[in-house]
């Protein structure tokens, strides 16, 4: 199986191993379930706007609840607000519920990645679509995510 993320992947050089669903899933608890896995071990990649039409990015474990009151202080912002699945898929060319926490994808955008997601020694990431996920390193995501802000994200 090849996607944009799997590619980006090859191209960097990360070892991932494809983990195929029996059915396409867009949650974290139905990741975990399909790939037989901890929810903590699922990475999920959340997309927020401002009122101003900023995105940002916020990666967190599966197991973790967003704290989106700590990601309004963080930018400074008063409005923050989940991006709906038609701005994900037509705006960003993403499947919502199947984006990849790759910080190369999202040039240009702040991201807050929560520390706890390299408590894991692996995780599953999306493959970029709902019919599979992908198992690497949590050396080999944090690689990925170097560049982000590595801040306390979570409730």
């Amino acid at each position: 199986m090849k996607t944009s993320i799997t590619k980006k992947l090859d191209e960097l050089g990360i070892k991932y191993t494809v983990k195929p669903h029996r059915q396409p899933v867009y949650t974290s608890q139905d990741a975990a379930r399909e790939r037989n896995v901890r929810l903590s071990q699922i990475v999920k990649t959340m997309l927020l706007m401002d009122r101003d039409g900023k995105m940002v990015v916020a990666v967190l474990p599966g197991d973790r609840r967003l704290d989106i009151k700590k990601i309004k202080k963080l930018l400074g912002v008063k409005d923050l607000r989940f991006l709906d699945k038609e701005t994900v898929e037509k705006r960003l060319g993403l499947v919502a519920g199947a984006i990849a926490p790759i910080a190369e994808l999202f040039d240009g955008l702040e991201m807050f990645v929560d520390p706890t997601v390299f408590d894991e020694d692996f995780v599953d990431i999306s493959s970029g679509v709902a019919s599979a996920g992908l198992e690497l390193s949590r050396k080999d995501l944090r690689s990925l995510l170097e560049e982000c802000n590595v801040v306390k994200i979570t409730i």
